[in-house]
């Protein structure tokens, strides 16, 4: 059986990502992404009821993150979030991100939100550059 990685999967689930403003170390961004039910994300979580988990909920994000900025980036903190509603199987997700540039990474705040307008998730973010 093929190794499968949550994150690596996250490339065919991301139907388009662009940057919406970029100016003094400061970026926003946004990607819409869609996770068939086959997702490996889905498997376990939960058998009878899909849900997408709230660590691939922040995977995307990181995806995102790094599409924005050129480089890897590691997760350093999460601070303040909160996961308001439920992704299933193919519903279309909006990932937003905006960005400062710091000292060795980048901070800033997210959301993810749902193609009813229901805000799934929000919260702020830390990342580390990655090999920089």
């Amino acid at each position: 059986m093929e190794h499968q990685s949550l994150y690596k999967e996250l490339s065919s689930c991301c139907l388009a990502w662009r940057i919406d403003a970029q100016a003094n170390g400061r970026l926003q961004a946004s990607a819409d992404f869609v996770f068939p039910a086959g997702y490996i994300g889905f498997q376990g979580h939960f058998p009878d009821k899909p849900i997408l988990p709230a660590i691939v909920q922040l995977a995307a994000v990181r995806y995102l993150a790094e599409c924005a900025v050129g480089h890897k980036l590691l997760p350093r903190k999460v601070n303040k979030t909160k996961f308001k509603g439920m992704i299933g199987p193919d519903e279309r997700v909006a990932v937003a991100v905006a960005l400062s540039a710091g000292s060795g990474g980048w901070q800033g705040k997210f959301s993810l939100t749902k193609s009813d307008g229901e805000t799934a998730a929000g919260g702020s973010v830390e990342f580390i550059s990655e090999g920089i």
